[in-house]
């Protein structure tokens, strides 16, 4: 498995690090392209790849099912080397906008490299899988930043998205390398007959479909305003205030590997770190200082990381037997829609209340979230505690 692990975490990094540090520098393209353009089309040129990609999350979930999930992880990256080709070589707004739209509607990686890596695992080793992504894409949101930044200081941030194709065209010829996966019949049902996999965990994989969207939106609500939030509490160094903003994605990484050998169930993990994130996030609410906020973001980390973990153990269990295509795409999507509805609430929360009010909701959307994950696992207990009692 890690001579197939290693691999695509590394395609996914190299796909990531374009996709997720350059959005942040989009003032400055937007300034390139259209210096008389309005403050507001920076919010919408940086949603848009995501709302392209929940749009069509789901179709390319069913092409990865019909066609292999190896392939469809190729067209992600072939897409992402168009997107940015586009955008790199625009003379105009409406070329680099369209550079974007493909970017975002050929893309989603990371749900193909996850449903690629469902072809070649399952149950516990998928889940350990679907951690090493998400570390890459943390890896991606904290070393890309602060590495473009030091290029975009220079001036020619378009030209960035020409040059850095190159990296998910590397990361094409690492996954053509990979062995091919399967494409298993789909099995005939009976006459009136409901699939049994769909039938019984139906609840339980909507209800886990719902606990991402929340989780997502209550991390990204958080996102867009957190560097003029740190200046209000007294962080004067911009290099400071991206230093705290990367902080949870840090304990991530440093974290992660530890956890992962731990043996405890998804659904304490899953609970626990809901818990801990909506109280790291009515924590930043209420702070008047700078003093607490480097504490107050650990704590951040340690939700999301424990979070991340249960939510992609309890993925890895209702993969089993599904099509693997259009479960991580349909996951994904919710996951892009509840960060694109995210983006566009922070910026009305902030312009009516304040600052502060994003981690106030984001503590309730946690909150809420929790609350549908004890339900959720709570059928599945049940579920489980039925079916043993019929065995016996």
């Amino acid at each position: 498995m890690m001579r197939i692990l290693g691999p695509v975490l590394t395609a996914h990094y190299l796909a990531a690090f374009t996709a997720l540090g350059l959005p942040i520098f989009m003032p400055r393209v937007l300034a390139e392209l259209a210096p008389g353009a309005p403050d507001w089309l920076v919010g919408v040129l940086y949603v848009l790849p995501t709302i392209c990609t929940a749009l069509t999350a789901s179709a390319w979930g069913r092409f990865s099912d019909t066609y292999g999930r190896k392939l469809s992880l190729m067209r992600a990256q072939v897409g992402l080397v168009i997107g940015f080709v586009l955008a790199g070589t625009a003379p105009n707004l409406a070329v680099f906008v369209l550079g974007l739209i493909v970017q975002g509607t050929c893309g989603g990686s990371m749900a193909a490299a996850n449903a690629y890596l469902s072809t070649q695992s399952q149950g516990a080793t998928l889940s350990r899988s679907l951690d090493w992504t998400q570390f890459s894409a943390r890896l991606a949101m904290v070393s890309a930043p602060p590495l473009l930044g030091l290029v975009t200081g220079a001036g020619q941030t378009l030209q960035l998205y020409l040059y850095l194709a190159a990296l998910p065209a590397l990361a094409l010829a690492i996954t053509w390398w990979l062995p091919t996966d399967t494409i298993a019949a789909k099995p005939k049902a009976s006459a009136g007959q409901v699939p049994v996999a769909f039938a019984d965990d139906r609840r339980e994989l909507f209800g886990l479909y719902g606990v991402q969207f929340l989780f997502c939106f209550a991390m990204v609500v958080t996102f867009p305003y957190f560097i003029p939030y740190s200046e209000r509490l007294g962080v004067g160094n911009d290099s400071m205030a991206g230093l705290l903003y990367s902080l949870p994605h840090l304990v991530y990484l440093l974290a992660m590997p530890w956890l992962r050998s731990r043996q405890t169930p998804s659904q304490r993990r899953l609970f626990g770190g809901l818990f801990l994130l909506a109280l790291a996030c009515a924590a930043h609410g209420v702070l008047h200082s700078a003093a607490w906020l480097a504490p107050v973001r650990v704590l951040y980390g340690a939700g999301m990381l424990l979070a991340f973990s249960g939510i992609n153990r309890a993925l890895s269990e209702c993969a089993s037997g599904r099509p693997a295509g259009r479960l991580f795409g349909t996951f994904d999507a919710c996951g892009k829609w509840a960060g694109a509805l995210a983006g566009v609430c922070a910026g009305a929360l902030v312009h009516r209340y304040g600052l502060s009010m994003p981690f106030f909701v984001a503590a309730a959307v946690s909150a809420l979230a929790l609350s549908l994950a004890v339900y959720t696992f709570r059928f599945q207990t049940q579920r489980q505690r039925h079916v043993a009692t019929n065995d016996a």
